[in-house]
């Protein structure tokens, strides 16, 4: 049985919900070279997050960024 891959703004939708967790502050769409991806910027390191973010959510990869303070 095959995963059935969701289009990159239900995912999203889906995703909005990790802003609830401590650090994230947006979820976004990107455009990557091999196609779409979920970015999570965050306002602390990434490393320091310990949210249950997976590295793949619905078929998507998830990146993590930090913003400027």
């Amino acid at each position: 049985m095959h995963a059935v891959k969701l289009d990159i703004q239900s995912a999203l939708q889906q995703a909005q919900s990790w802003l609830k967790y401590e650090g994230i502050v947006q979820v976004q769409a990107s455009k990557t070279p091999n196609g779409d991806a979920i970015v999570v910027l965050t306002n602390c390191n990434p490393a320091a997050i310990t949210a249950p973010v997976p590295s793949y959510f619905q078929g998507f990869p998830v990146i993590f960024c930090q913003t400027a303070p």
